[in-house]
């Protein structure tokens, strides 16, 4: 699950527990609002029917008496002013009528005071009598009314209390569900993923995070596990690589050291020709510790993005002859071939860092020959470029690696432990070249040996 969608599943909980509580307190102000009026009404029809019932004995008075006095400070009420209050309270009596067994009661009462108000003096009493009772029938109807709406009442408020009850451990429970579904899917991974950060920070290298919680955190979770499984690989492969500099720096340090400690131990100077030889075998392992240290710089340099190129243009053929006439006398033991056009082969490059991609591939071709095996280096040009084959009679390269060999710090399985190397020359060298504008590939057979061939862009021939 996403947290988008637990986001809106709380969010949607949250609303309807809301919508329920506003629902639910709408419909009980209705109820009370309606029941209130109900009873008001009642109220009132009890009061409009003992009014009536007080106008009718009043207007019997009157008639008796022709007049009297409403109060001691008030004005004399005639008859016509007592039959108007008796029409006035019956009017009123029949605004506050709802069923039709109210209204016959009303109309029964109407009938009846209308009948006293026709009736001569004689028959004045036994019709007020009717009157009356038909009266008192519509208040003992309408105190009946107040009862049930009063009755009814109590049950909407009994009603009411159990709704609001349920509403609130509605929303209790909607919260608390809300909080722990937070707490166990957001809250908890969250720390549990700070716990691990901060674990691995303090050097705990095998910290790592379980994948628990909506799908964003279960990513964040997989990519911190792959980010410190790729650290941990890259410190293994930094010790290792830091071991093969250390292994590889100190063999030709120890030539170096035996070298000089043979001459300087020596009772005499050696003859001209062993002296020569110890210098040459010196100047050679120099030439390895700088080719080492150089490539490491590049690499540096590489990864930072500061590889600098000064172009310009020049020959490839003479850049060919120089580092191959470099090499013979390092390698007397292997036969250097060059192909190579009579004419000039035009290029458009750093000659420096073109010089130290024709070094690395040569030194390589040379340390992975057998001895008095030759090494090939063959130049062709064609309109679109020109291609630079330097070949071995090595051990060769197995099809699965083409592509590994140049990665930094990675070397041939099929390359000796006891061959020099950091497998870094072939890395700077396909960067170097690609800046270019060209590429370098590979093609070999196991036990046969293997070709390199750069292949750079082709310039129009120098004047």
């Amino acid at each position: 699950m996403r947290l988008r969608s637990l986001f809106f599943i709380g969010a949607g909980l949250l609303a309807f527990l809301s919508l329920g509580s506003a629902a639910g307190l709408f419909w009980m102000s209705t109820q009370f609002q309606s029941r209130t009026t109900g009873l008001s009404d009642s109220i009132e029809r009890v009061h409009s029917a003992e009014q009536l019932a007080h106008s009718l004995f009043l207007l019997q008075v009157v008639q008796e008496f022709a007049s009297i006095h409403a109060s001691d400070m008030g004005p004399p009420i005639s008859v016509v002013e007592a039959r108007r209050r008796v029409s006035e309270m019956l009017t009123r009596v029949e605004q506050y009528t709802d069923t039709p067994q109210e209204r016959a009661l009303i109309a029964n009462a109407r009938s009846q005071v209308e009948t006293y108000l026709r009736a001569p003096a004689q028959e004045r009493l036994s019709t007020l009598r009717g009157a009356i009772e038909a009266t008192a029938a519509v208040s003992a109807s309408s105190i009946d009314r107040a009862r049930a709406v009063r009755d009814e009442t109590t049950r909407v408020s009994d009603a009411a209390r159990l709704l609001g009850g349920l509403l609130a451990i509605s929303i209790v429970t909607g919260a608390a569900l809300v909080l722990a579904a937070t707490r166990t899917r957001l809250y908890l991974p969250l720390l549990s993923i700070r716990q691990a950060l901060a674990a691995f920070k303090a050097g705990q290298r095998e910290s790592r995070v379980a994948q628990a919680g909506p799908l964003e955190l279960r990513e964040v979770a997989a990519e911190f596990n792959d980010m410190a499984d790729t650290l941990v690989s890259q410190d293994a492969r930094h010790l290792q690589f830091l071991a093969g500099v250390a292994h590889d720096l100190r063999t030709p340090l120890n030539t170096l050291k035996l070298s000089t400690e043979l001459l300087l131990r020596a009772p005499t100077p050696p003859p001209p020709e062993k002296l020569r030889e110890s210098l040459l075998r010196i100047s050679a392992q120099l030439d390895r510790l700088n080719r080492m240290v150089g490539d490491l710089l590049d690499q540096t340099r590489i990864e930072a993005g500061n590889l600098e190129l000064r172009l310009e243009d020049t020959d490839l053929c003479t850049l060919v002859r120089e580092v191959a006439e470099l090499h013979r006398p390092l390698s007397q033991q292997h036969q250097i071939e060059l192909t190579v056009p009579d004419g000039p082969v035009p290029v458009r490059g750093d000659p420096t860092r073109l010089i130290q991609v024709l070094t690395n591939l040569l030194s390589n071709a040379i340390k992975y020959s057998p001895l008095g095996g030759r090494v090939r280096v063959l130049i062709e040009q064609s309109q679109e470029e020109v291609l630079l084959s330097v070949s071995d009679e090595g051990v060769g390269i197995p099809p699965g690696e083409y592509e590994r060999i140049f990665a930094p710090f990675k070397r041939s399985a099929s390359a000796s432990a006891e061959l020099p190397g950091i497998g870094l020359g072939l890395s700077v060298s396909r960067r170097i070249v690609r800046a270019h504008g060209g590429n370098i590939e590979v093609v070999s057979q196991e036990g046969a040996g293997s070709t390199f061939r750069v292949r750079l862009p082709s310039q129009v021939p120098l004047a």
